[in-house]
């Protein structure tokens, strides 16, 4: 190879070189703009709907939450009269103590469940 040749492929690959520095200089700058209009936008509707949803879960949440709360007061003290009726006197205080027992590990368990989930 002479050296004409040789200036003529180094010439030839440092254009090449230059060519698709420049390309990849355009193509990072359109990116780059691309996601900067994305940003000023502001919040996308998707966003603020899915925001609704989820107030909308919790507030279902809360409200069911009362009623679980109401029924449990309710089937508590119409479960104590059963066992006034039913059971007689003698027994009461143990059916009541092992009813408060049940009840008192249920809630536990509840609580540890919903713990877990939380943390």
């Amino acid at each position: 190879m002479t050296d004409r040749q040789a200036t003529d492929d180094q010439s030839n690959e440092q254009a090449t070189d230059d060519q698709s520095s420049e390309q990849a200089t355009d193509d990072s700058v359109s990116e780059r703009s691309g996601t900067d209009t994305a940003e000023e936008d502001g919040p996308q509707t998707g966003d603020s709907t899915a925001s609704i949803i989820t107030y909308a879960q919790w507030a279902a949440f809360a409200i069911l939450v009362l009623v679980a709360l109401v029924a449990t007061f309710r089937f508590y003290f119409a479960t104590s009269n059963a066992i006034n009726n039913f059971v007689t006197r003698q027994y009461r205080p143990i059916f009541q103590a092992v009813f408060n027992l049940v009840i008192l590990l249920a809630s536990g368990l509840g609580l540890s469940v919903l713990v877990r989930r939380i943390t």
